[in-house]
């Protein structure tokens, strides 16, 4: 018999005030770390002091990662220090960061997560600047999440709802894989597929039964967490992060690629692009829905609440079918038709 072994985050946590049992949890789950070091910044620093975790430790020692200097001096320092287990408490930045160098030391990672603005905190890929530029680069995943509700909730609106961008553009990339599926023959992992879709589509269904009454609502909170985590689970499952990243996803790259540091943060932009996107796969059902939720959470719906220019947009999605070898919907239209193709979206749908 053959069969693949894939490998999972141990245990994923999410509770109200769940940061004062920490070492408790962990326990619980058959771990005993004594040797911690504590990833974070400077909102972070102020959660250790609130929940006493470095007192639930033997040993903790705390990195300032907005103050550290090289990859490779944070790698060393690491390395020296002896420890079994690193915690990161933070976001997607500080996250990334963690991953990596989990990865290079061979030390588990467990991560806490103080936002939820995209789908990185499991995924087995960093997105690090290095030598001024942005490059993905393949890491270990957290052996465990752990989210408490009190922190996410009054994180900034604007993560949550770069949050709420990513995982939606789950649901233009489940398109774009079985589009390319059928034009190219590109293999598809189901069961990837679908977890990655229905991570997304579950949160259009809770919404429509009024499940939600505002952002920072427990409900939400709580279902955007296993949402964004079950999007990286996918992309552990694919070994590719084809679930959850097509053509709205080349369309953030490329504005990366033009807008550099002035760039949005990346789920507002994938969010936004998603809604194009499902207008080329004539998906208007499934776009209809999603615009009823981003107006009710007041998620961007216009190129000038991104403080993006239209002739930069209508760039991004031309240099989009180009940043990389991925089949999509914008495969099957050449720059003028594109062009064309979102000037009657704008007119059409966000009118």
């Amino acid at each position: 018999m053959f069969f693949e072994n894939i490998n999972f985050p141990i245990f994923i946590k999410i509770g109200d005030k769940i940061l004062s049992k920490l070492s408790k949890l962990i326990k619980e789950e058959n771990f005993n770390f004594e040797n911690v070091v504590i990833f974070c910044g400077n909102t972070g620093q102020k959660f250790l002091q609130k929940f006493n975790l470095e007192k639930q430790f033997k040993r903790v020692d705390l990195i300032n990662i907005r103050k550290i200097g090289s990859f490779s001096s944070l790698k060393s320092e690491v390395i020296k220090g002896n420890y079994d287990l690193i915690i990161s408490i933070g976001g997607g930045y500080i996250n990334d960061i963690a991953k990596y160098i989990s990865t290079e030391s061979l030390i588990p990672l467990i991560s806490i997560p103080t936002t939820l603005s995209n789908d990185g905190i499991v995924s087995p890929v960093s997105i690090l600047r290095l030598n001024n530029k942005y490059r993905s680069i393949g890491t270990v995943y957290p052996i465990g999440v752990i989210g408490d509700i009190e922190i996410i909730k009054k994180s900034p609106k604007m993560h949550l709802l770069s949050g709420l961008g990513d995982l939606m553009s789950n649901i233009s990339a489940y398109f774009d894989w079985i589009l390319s599926s059928e034009e190219t023959g590109e293999k598809i992992n189901n069961i990837a597929l679908n977890i990655s879709y229905y991570s997304a589509i579950s949160i259009l269904y809770n919404f429509k039964l009024n499940k939600y009454d505002a952002l920072n609502s427990d409900s939400f909170i709580i279902d955007l967490f296993y949402g964004l985590v079950l999007s990286g689970i996918s992309m552990i499952i694919a070994k590719s992060s084809r679930p959850a990243s097509g053509s709205e996803h080349n369309i953030s790259h490329a504005l990366d690629e033009i807008l550099g540091d002035k760039n949005n943060l990346h789920g507002l932009q994938v969010g936004y692009s998603t809604l194009f996107t499902l207008y080329l796969h004539k998906k208007y059902k499934i776009l209809e829905d999603l615009i009823k939720i981003y107006k009710f959470f007041d998620f961007p719906l216009s190129l000038e609440k991104l403080n993006i220019d239209e002739k930069i947009f209508l760039k991004a999605i031309k240099l989009a079918k180009r940043i990389r070898n991925r089949y999509t919907i914008l495969s099957k239209y050449d720059d003028k038709s594109l062009e064309k193709e979102f000037l009657k979206f704008k007119r059409e749908v966000l009118k």
